[in-house]
């Protein structure tokens, strides 16, 4: 199953994406599942829903969650996220809550994850589709040397239609609500993948 899982929408500053865009281009270059993360927010949440939609496309809303020890996509109850916490703060949420937490991009040159933060993580997206080619290369470096069991995705971090999809995520097992995914994403297998030009 191939899941994209770093997108923005409109409801991101930056981005230009339109959620009904997003399902058809999701459906149009064979990808199974979405991963909405806007910064900071979860309004995309006003206009759908986790689980599969019409078309077969399996959504989740996360949250790409900005601290100043680096960005995290967090995945579980987010609609009940406290705003502007601390690191440290937002790992034990994450703990308590029983959500998933991963470093973005973590070793960009803008925004890098804190190290120390880093080696307390199961999970660091390793391929992002806005990261420069040495920025990636970053990042498997040091999972080899530091990544004891860390797991690997890749989300194409989309703020056009164009780059949906490039980088995904493939899983081993279907995916059908959040309940599976958090499910996946803690015990399942999977690994990131870098597309050709969709």
């Amino acid at each position: 199953m191939l899941v994209d899982m770093h997108i923005h929408t409109r409801f991101s500053p930056c981005s230009i994406i339109k959620i009904p865009k997003l399902l058809e281009k999701a459906k149009q270059t064979g990808m199974d599942g979405i991963c909405i993360t806007d910064h900071d927010t979860i309004a995309a949440k006003s206009i759908i829903e986790n689980g599969v939609d019409s078309s077969g496309i399996c959504v989740i809303v996360g949250i790409e969650y900005t601290t100043t020890k680096g960005d995290f996509l967090i995945f579980g109850p987010v609609e009940s996220i406290p705003k502007r916490m601390g690191a440290e703060d937002l790992f034990k949420w994450v703990e308590k809550e029983g959500a998933v937490i991963i470093p973005a991009h973590p070793f960009r040159r803008e925004r890098p994850a804190d190290l120390h933060i880093l080696q307390s993580c199961k999970i660091i997206e390793v391929l992002n589709g806005r990261n420069n080619h040495f920025e990636n290369e970053l990042c498997k470096d040091w999972l080899k040397k530091q990544g004891n069991n860390v797991k690997e995705v890749g989300g194409s971090d989309a703020h056009t239609l164009g780059e949906v999809g490039q980088i995904v995520t493939q899983f081993e097992k279907n995916i059908y609500c959040l309940d599976d995914f958090i499910r996946e994403l803690q015990h399942g297998n999977y690994s990131p993948v870098q597309r050709e030009a969709l």
